[in-house]
């Protein structure tokens, strides 16, 4: 989750400021009414009860960030919105950049439909997706990442950061395999490559990914191969 962009003690201080001229404002304009009194409410009562609705919005406002939600892990990186998740698989992140004198990470990639991805992101809005983003890509994608070990002002990832999400299964139907650029027409077809998600057809999986994992686990048998040729001739 993001959080917010403006100082946690100015986001206090206009909620602070905006409870009290709310309580004022309500006991101005109600309070001799509730203690029965037949006096009429104080002329400043809706001043203080606007003033304070005002301040109170404005915490609200500073104290609320409008970055996306974002989701690291299996899937690669995930760009809430308001109906689904664009993910930035992790074969289709290009490069990972860490600025140390901005304070920024930079992520460059491609989503799930080819679309150009760049995300700039703070430690003070997106400490965790950072520091989350770095440590799954160094495992994932050592290549593409430029982020020295001992980088100045880096978070840190720890267990608890955010909230654990089970992920969706991985669409495969309708793309490409990635060594022999065949269509995946059939969910059972397709091999998933369980460090970087590239999609591979069943009978053209190599023995290691380009990005460096084993894929020999996920390889068909040759009895298998041979009478998935022999069932389907024309297939090239």
């Amino acid at each position: 989750m993001p959080m917010a962009a403006a100082e946690p003690v100015v986001v206090n201080a206009f909620g602070a400021l905006g409870a009290a001229a709310l309580g004022a404002g309500t006991w101005g304009q109600f309070g001799h009414q509730l203690m029965g009194s037949e006096l009429p409410p104080f002329a400043y009562a809706p001043a203080l009860l606007a003033g304070g609705a005002v301040a109170f919005a404005a915490s609200v406002w500073l104290g609320t960030s409008g970055d996306a939600v974002l989701r690291v892990g299996s899937g690669g990186i995930g760009i809430e919105n308001a109906k689904d998740v664009v993910r930035i698989p992790w074969y289709g992140i290009e490069r990972i950049v860490w600025d140390p004198e901005r304070q920024t990470l930079s992520v460059r990639g491609k989503d799930d439909l080819g679309t150009e991805r760049n995300l700039s992101l703070t430690p003070k809005v997106q400490p965790g997706a950072i520091a989350w983003i770095v440590k799954e890509a160094r495992a994932r994608i050592p290549d593409d990442v430029d982020v020295p070990d001992e980088a100045r002002g880096l978070p840190t990832a720890a267990t608890g950061d955010g909230e654990l999400l089970v992920m969706d299964a991985v669409q495969v139907v309708g793309k490409r395999c990635a060594e022999s650029d065949r269509i995946i027409a059939y969910e059972p077809d397709a091999r998933v490559c369980p460090r970087c998600e590239r999609v591979y057809y069943k009978l053209s999986v190599p023995d290691a990914c380009e990005c460096g994992a084993s894929l020999t686990a996920l390889q068909a048998s040759p009895e298998a191969a041979a009478a998935s040729k022999e069932a389907s001739p024309g297939d090239s």
